[in-house]
């Protein structure tokens, strides 16, 4: 079955990112919200060590709070199924030619005071270790605003292919000629965007937390890499549950608030 017109294909083709207006309706969002509360509310220690990647940062009342989890739909069955599912897939494939596996599963949370991410690529953060081309859809669970620091873009400049260096953000003559446009979603809205489209998001500024879901996607052709990519995230940046003195780390150069881990204090 097809989700996409031809119209939104070329679309996509041209701007380098979609948005589907209630793509998701509010049942199946519903099922999801739940599960991603009680995640907010857990702290690092409670988190099982090997499994989900939980990383948290510290906003303005020195309060730690979960920024992202990573690799949670593999233990969470209505979060595999959203990631599996017959629209998702097919759109995938609709915009990318063939089949494809799922390569990377994040949530992005933003309590209020909560940083946003400075502009990038994702593939700058050499993904390109174990695919040359992927495609990403944000599912809206929460609605994003401008004041709740919702994705930004900059379309047409995907087929530039990489213009930043790796693990840094874009910077300089890199954002010559970019315009960054807001993308406000409600609740089942989706986004699908490539890993070459530039893109950012502000600080939530309002007094409600919100979040989203980022499932990441690479063709069935060049292989499946989702763990041997988990595997070197988890050495090169472990969740906060999973840090010690003796793992020597870097934090995210991209997030406005870094990840810290207090008993490095």
């Amino acid at each position: 079955m097809k989700y996409l017109t031809s119209e939104q294909v070329t679309q996509f083709d041209k701007d380098g990112y979609l948005v589907i207006k209630g793509f998701f309706n509010k049942n199946e969002i519903s099922e999801l919200e739940q599960k991603i509360l009680d995640f907010a509310k857990k702290r690092p220690e409670d988190w099982t060590k090997g499994k989900e990647m939980a990383y948290y940062e510290t906003i303005k009342n020195n309060e730690r709070v979960l920024a992202r989890i990573e690799k949670y739909v593999d233990y969470h069955e209505d979060f595999r199924k959203i990631a599996y599912s017959e629209k998702i897939m097919a759109c995938m494939e609709e915009l990318m030619g063939e089949s494809c596996l799922l390569f990377k599963d994040k949530i992005n949370f933003k309590r209020p005071s909560g940083g946003g991410f400075k502009p990038h690529q994702d593939m700058q953060a050499r993904w390109d270790d174990f695919a040359s081309y992927f495609m990403n859809v944000m599912i809206t669970t929460d609605d994003s605003s401008i004041e709740n620091g919702c994705l930004e873009v900059a379309p047409n400049h995907h087929k530039r292919r990489l213009i930043g260096k790796y693990d840094a953000p874009l910077q300089g003559k890199d954002l010559e000629g970019m315009n960054f446009i807001p993308c406000p979603t409600l609740k089942g809205d989706v986004i699908f965007f490539d890993c070459f489209t530039p893109h950012r998001s502000k600080p939530n500024l309002s007094n409600k937390p919100r979040s989203n879901i980022y499932l990441t996607y690479n063709r069935v052709s060049e292989g499946d890499h989702r763990l041997e990519y988990l595997a070197r995230k988890r050495k090169e940046l472990p969740p906060d549950n999973e840090r010690t003195e003796s793992i020597d780390f870097k934090d995210s150069p991209l997030h406005e608030i870094k990840y810290k881990d207090t008993r490095r204090n």
